[in-house]
């Protein structure tokens, strides 16, 4: 017995439905729902001979769809990301979407919502590292949903630096600033946005060139051999909010430095459900979000786009169908 036919959705659609307000709403909603350590188990990960795929499922409470997202790296270093949606009822597949554009935005959007639930509702200054991809949509998400009055961003190519400062100057209409140094581009910012690996796997962010009164994202080590944040910056944050708290805990190369230097952290780590739940109590002196990713927000943001993209014509029914069978 055949299905119904799935529908293809590729970056072009994405990026031509897909706004920032509708994606924090959709996370928003997602996130106030009861979890447990069911709903997206942790990610598999597959390595041999140079080449590598990671594997990330969820069936996201209160949605329609559930799904998967898979990504692998080519011994070329290239690498597509495909997800699949399936009725959380009938169990049929009902489409397949190009994910590139989608993680990225998903991973801005879901460090714009625990910016919401962590800052003051205020105009905001930020300071930002890195000038690649994951650092502009998270400059775009946040600016969605705080009034900017500032910003400075660090690169260690100071061409990358320079033009991300004049590209948001144009897009923000506020002074963008690049500066030479991580600790300046942090220099009296309200929100610290660190979105970039170091060449070399060293920290580029330490704990001196934070303030209280501040709070960080972090996002740019999600494995082990990755670092972006020094151990003194684990140590200095007095509430540590996770997407995945026991990911975060396992697999991020600088939580993992930072236990193998004596700091215990757990006591100060807790869930963005927690927070968005409102279970989190208030007055943390300097909050990070430390995020790895999840495949909850993979397919939150997959089932928008579905249902954007379908409204709009832009979901192209494919000539197959997957045998159903019951």
């Amino acid at each position: 017995m055949s299905g119904t036919a799935p529908v293809f959705i590729g970056t072009d659609a994405v990026e031509r439905v897909l706004t920032w307000d509708a994606l924090v709403a959709a996370l928003r909603d997602a996130y106030a729902q009861r979890h447990d350590e069911h709903i997206s188990p942790p990610r598999t990960f597959a390595r041999g001979d140079g080449a590598s795929l990671r594997a990330l499922a969820s069936v996201p409470p209160g949605k329609r769809f559930m799904g998967a997202k898979v990504f692998g790296r080519g011994r070329n270093r290239g690498m597509n990301y495909l997800i699949s949606l399936a009725d959380q009822d009938t169990g049929e597949i009902r489409a397949l979407l190009d994910a590139n554009k989608i993680t990225a935005y998903r991973t801005a959007a879901t460090s714009a919502l625990a910016v919401d639930c962590l800052a003051p509702r205020r105009p905001v200054r930020l300071g930002v590292l890195g000038s690649g991809a994951e650092a502009r949509a998270h400059v775009q998400a946040i600016a969605s949903l705080r009034q900017v009055e500032s910003l400075r961003i660090y690169s260690p190519t100071p061409a990358n630096r320079e033009q991300f400062a004049r590209d948001f100057e144009a897009m923000l209409g506020v002074p963008c600033r690049p500066a030479a140094t991580a600790a300046q581009a942090m220099e009296g910012a309200d929100i610290g946005i660190a979105a970039a690996r170091s060449r070399d796997e060293t920290p580029i962010l330490h704990a001196d060139a934070l303030r209280d009164g501040m709070v960080l994202v972090s996002v740019g080590s999600t494995l082990p051999q990755q670092r972006e944040i020094d151990a003194s910056v684990v140590e200095r944050c007095d509430l540590i909010v996770c997407d995945m708290p026991d990911e975060v805990s396992a697999e991020s190369g600088d939580m993992l430095e930072a236990r193998a230097r004596g700091i215990d952290f757990a006591p100060r780590l807790r869930s963005l459900n927690q927070l968005v739940r409102g279970e989190i109590a208030a007055g943390a002196r300097l909050p990070m979000f430390k995020s790895v990713g999840s495949a909850l927000q993979d397919i939150v943001a997959a089932e928008l786009v579905f249902d954007l993209a379908t409204d709009a014509g832009l979901a192209v029914e494919l000539p197959i169908a997957f045998t159903y069978k019951q």
